[in-house]
C-alpha cells in the first residue's frame, strides 16, 4: 500500500505539469527582495503557506505523522528610505481539526540594506529555504512545527560568494528565571570557485551551534553546547536546448561535536558522508543520495539521519546507512502564487525498511500598495 500511494503521488505530480513554471525552489520562500524604489511607500503584504504532509515512517528513529494546516502572516511593510524597510504584523499558525490557533505571535523586522551585496535584519528573520541548510543539519518541518525565528541576521550576496549568519534567540531569561536561555547560531554559504556559465564548481558550508545555559537564571540544568558542521564540493553542469536544464554531483561531509559540561548524547563526536546526484528541469528537481554516518547526531537536523533514535530513548546504531530520493515540483498559478508537491523516500539499508513522506503545498505572497507616507522623525 505504501508503494502504491507513492506511485499515485508521482503520477499526480507529473499530470499537473505545464509550461508556466517559475524557478523551482522549496516551499519555504516568503522573504521579499528589497525594493529601493519603494521609498516612502506603505504596503499591506500577505504571506501564506498551506500544507499537507504525510510521513509514513517505520522503525526506531522517527514516528509517522500527518501535518495539515496553514501559516498566514499579514503585515504592514514600509520603506522610510531607499535602504531601510520596516515590517510589522502577526504570524498565525493553524492545524486543521483544532479549534484554536496553535501559535499566534507578533512579527517585527527592521531591515537595513547599505549596499547591493549586504543586508542586516533585526527582529523576525528571513527563513527562506531554511537558510539553505540540508536535512541532516536542519529538519525542514521545523518551519511549520515551531514559532518564527527572531534575533539578528547578516546576509551577503555577490556573484562569487553568498553567505548568511544568524542568531535565533529561542528562550530569553531574566534574573532568577527557573529555566535556561536557549539560542541557535548558524552560518551557511557558498563559494563559487569558477565563473563559467556552463560548468560550475562550488564549495558549500553549513554550521550550526545550539546553546542552552545562562548565568542569571535559577535553573540547575547543565550547560549544553552542540556543534554541527558540513562542507564539500558541488559540480553543476547547465544544459542548453534540453528538457533537463542542469545536472549536478554533490559530495558533503558532516561532523558532530558535543562540548557540553554534561553530555546529553550517547557519544560526543561523530561524522557522516553524503554523496548525491541530481537533475533539474523547468518543472521539477530530482535528487538521489547515499547517507553513511558513524555516531552522528544533530540538535536541529532530521531524526532519520541521526545515529541516535530521538523517539526511542536509549536506542542507537553505530553506523547508519540510507538510500535517499527527493523529488520536488512547483507550478506557478499566478504572480506570487505557487502550487507544489514533494516526495521523499529514505530506505534504511541496514534494517531493510522503507520510510517515505509525501506533501502538497500552496504558497501565496502578495503586496498591496496602500499610500505614500513621508517619514518624519
Amino acid at each position: 500500500m505504501k508503494k502504491l500511494n507513492a506511485l499515485i503521488l508521482i503520477l499526480f505530480l507529473t499530470t499537473i505539469i505545464n509550461h508556466t513554471f517559475a524557478q523551482v525552489n522549496t516551499p519555504y520562500m516568503h522573504h521579499k527582495e528589497f525594493q529601493a524604489a519603494e521609498s516612502n511607500k506603505l504596503f499591506l503584504r500577505f504571506e501564506n503557506l498551506n500544507f499537507v504532509k504525510n510521513n509514513e515512517y517505520s522503525g526506531e528513529f522517527s514516528k509517522g505523522a500527518t501535518w495539515i494546516g496553514y501559516i498566514a502572516s499579514p503585515k504592514l511593510v514600509y520603506y522610510p528610505s531607499s535602504n531601510f524597510r520596516i515590517e510589522a504584523g502577526v504570524r498565525l499558525q493553524k492545524y486543521s481539526g483544532r479549534e484554536d490557533f496553535t501559535e499566534t505571535e507578533p512579527i517585527f523586522s527592521a531591515i537595513y540594506k547599505p549596499s547591493d551585496k549586504i543586508e542586516f535584519i533585526m527582529g523576525s528573520l528571513n527563513q527562506n529555504n531554511n537558510h539553505n541548510l540540508s536535512e541532516p543539519m536542519f529538519e525542514p518541518e521545523r518551519y511549520f512545527m515551531e514559532t518564527a525565528e527572531n534575533g539578528f541576521q547578516f546576509l551577503y550576496n555577490a556573484p562569487k560568494l553568498q553567505f548568511q549568519t544568524w542568531i535565533n534567540w529561542e528562550k530569553f531569561i531574566l534574573e532568577n528565571d527557573p529555566f535556561q536561555e536557549r539560542f541557535t547560531f548558524g552560518l551557511s554559504g557558498n563559494w563559487q570557485v569558477n565563473q563559467s556559465s556552463k560548468t560550475k564548481l562550488s564549495i558549500p558550508l553549513e554550521v550550526i551551534f545550539t546553546h542552552r545555559g545562562g548565568e542569571i537564571d535559577s535553573s540547575e540544568g547543565s550547560v549544553q553546547t552542540v556543534g554541527n558542521y558540513g562542507s564539500g564540493l558541488v559540480l553543476k553542469k547547465n544544459i542548453s536546448n534540453s528538457k533537463i536544464t542542469s545536472w549536478h554531483v554533490k559530495a558533503m561531509g558532516y561532523f558532530f561535536s558535543d562540548n557540553s559540561s554534561e553530555k546529553d548524547y550517547l557519544f560526543d563526536k561523530g561524522h557522516a558522508f553524503f554523496p548525491q546526484v541530481g537533475i533539474t528541469t523547468k518543472k521539477s528537481k530530482l535528487n538521489l543520495g547515499y547517507w553513511n554516518a558513524y555516531h552522528f547526531a544533530s540538535s536541529r537536523g532530521s531524526k532519520l539521519f541521526q545515529s541516535i533514535a530521538i523517539d526511542t530513548p536509549g536506542y542507537f546504531e553505530e553506523r547508519r546507512e540510507l538510500a535517499t530520493l527527493n523529488y520536488y515540483h512547483e507550478h506557478k498559478i499566478a504572480s506570487g502564487i505557487h502550487f507544489g508537491g514533494k516526495l521523499d523516500v529514505y530506505y534504511d539499508l541496514k534494517n531493510s525498511s522503507e520510510n517515505w513522506a509525501a506533501a502538497i503545498y500552496l504558497r501565496i505572497n502578495g503586496d498591496f500598495f496602500l499610500k505614500k507616507v513621508k517619514w518624519n522623525r
